[in-house]
């Protein structure tokens, strides 16, 4: 295995300097991608009339994080290609015909980890050639803390941790009141901004959100929440006797009305109740090592925690100890994939 098992993308200065290196670091890939894009498109849907709906999202996103915007059209000029294009792939929500997919997220701390320390462990369920596209970033812009991140072509953003010890994984959400608005990949973003979980859930609970996912945001004293949200409403759901586990459909009594298709959720509740099952077997024993065996059940094959159904599979594996900064990422199926060390320093403010 290469000391990299995803491309390895590192970028620091400004918003638009960061995003201009990793436009010029991901520009083949990037091309690649969009050309994919305009023959995939969601049923009775064009590229110009995607870019017309897409304008509704850019007013808000420009006046709540003009940052990241300039960061994306950096990304645009690295790239060589249309800005207008690069945020239209910011705007998941337009996307949803052809872009659902799933994910399993686990946290522990405290008396359920071997240690004591805090550990979420997460598997991200893609269809299956995005595997071939996903890169590493490694970013510090302005004065945010650094952070690593898993990015589909170096603009989308997965999961992944900062050096404030702050980490984002999460589970996408079908949810029946998606509005224009800020797209919740941009919302992704401002959270591995953040210095404090404070600030990230303040993100998470964006009035003007166009939707939400499931975001699963921790901090290194401890504190995980499960912020399960849709556009207008979000439930903030606590770690309970120290774990936690969640998949693709919404769990707090209030926020299951805006579930857009009750009938499409199995497998995301057994997947949620598989993992909660798993970390209260393993309740007092779970350490990065374990969580790569439990990241790779099969319980459920083939639409198992390590997914390996034929619409979407799992492409990568990330597991995150946020008091020492490290994390384990993996890429492709959690049963056969090499995990590869990260660490980043401390921020310092």
């Amino acid at each position: 295995m290469p000391k990299y098992p995803l491309p390895f993308i590192e970028a620091r200065g400004t918003h638009r300097e960061v995003g201009q290196q990793i436009g010029e670091q991901c520009k083949e890939g990037l091309q690649s991608l969009f050309a994919e894009l305009r023959n995939d498109l969601p049923k009775g849907a064009t590229w110009s009339t995607m870019l017309e709906q897409s304008r509704e999202y850019l007013v808000p996103s420009r006046k709540v994080y003009p940052q990241y915007i300039e960061e994306l059209e950096g990304i645009a000029e690295g790239a060589g290609i249309p800005f207008e294009d690069v945020f239209l792939l910011m705007c998941e929500e337009l996307w949803e015909d052809v872009a659902w997919h799933g994910c399993t997220d686990m946290a522990a701390r405290g008396k359920a980890t071997a240690d004591g320390t805090t550990l979420i462990a997460h598997t991200n369920d893609l269809l299956p050639q995005t595997e071939s596209r996903l890169v590493m970033l490694k970013v510090r812009a302005g004065d945010e803390p650094e952070f690593i991140g898993v990015s589909v072509g170096g603009i989308a953003i997965s999961a992944g941790y900062n050096a404030a010890k702050i980490s984002l994984t999460g589970n996408q959400l079908d949810s029946n009141d998606v509005r224009p608005g800020v797209p919740r990949l941009l919302v992704v973003r401002a959270i591995l901004g953040s210095r404090t979980l404070s600030e990230a859930m303040t993100h998470c609970l964006l009035p003007s959100r166009a939707s939400s996912y499931n975001n699963v945001i921790a901090d290194g004293s401890g504190e995980v929440y499960s912020m399960e949200g849709s556009a207008t409403d979000l439930e903030a759901i606590y770690i309970e006797d120290d774990v936690m586990a969640h998949a693709n459909h919404y769990v707090a009594p209030s926020m299951r009305r805006f579930e857009r298709d009750r009938g499409v959720i199995a497998n995301s509740i057994i997947r949620h109740n598989r993992a909660d099952y798993l970390l209260r077997q393993n309740y007092g024993k779970l350490t990065p090592e374990l969580f790569r065996i439990l990241l790779a059940d099969h319980a459920g094959y083939p639409t198992s925690i390590c997914k390996h159904g034929t619409e979407t599979h799992t492409v990568f594996s990330i597991i995150i100890q946020l008091e020492s900064l490290k994390a384990w990422i993996g890429r492709g199926h959690a049963c056969e994939t090499e995990y590869t060390e990260y660490q980043l320093q401390p921020y310092q403010g």
